[in-house]
């Protein structure tokens, strides 16, 4: 598969809702052409950030791209950059036991008019 954008809330119901689990998540922060500093992060706190992220006005500032890198593992970065600096996560996830990767794409892929079809129909 190629490389999609998704936005925050759609990563965030996917974990949320166990279909994906973070396995690794690593950040490189890039303060001038001399200076690259890499990072671990634990999932629970990039987790942690990216929820917080979704309950404020600026959920859509930032783009999420995923792309299926195995039958069960999801690849998904986002980055931001301004005159200052740079700074790019990389964040490595697998599909839960059951869940297949065509329902994590659905979910990933979802829009707003996904969103009132599904109220509609209830």
């Amino acid at each position: 598969m190629s490389r999609r954008i998704t936005d925050v809330s759609n990563l965030v119901e996917a974990i949320e809702s166990k279909m994906i689990s973070v396995d690794s998540v690593e950040c490189k922060t890039k303060f001038s052409a001399d200076m690259t500093e890499t990072n671990q992060i634990t999932p629970n706190k990039f987790i942690e950030s990216i929820q917080f992220m979704n309950e404020t006005i600026f959920k859509d500032s930032i783009d999420f791209f995923y792309e299926f890198t195995d039958t069960n593992n999801i690849l998904i970065e986002c980055g931001m950059k301004n005159q200052f600096m740079e700074e790019y996560y990389r964040v490595e996830c697998s599909t839960c036991n059951g869940i297949s990767v065509k329902e994590v794409d659905a979910k990933l892929r979802e829009t707003i008019f996904d969103r009132m079809d599904k109220k509609l129909a209830v």
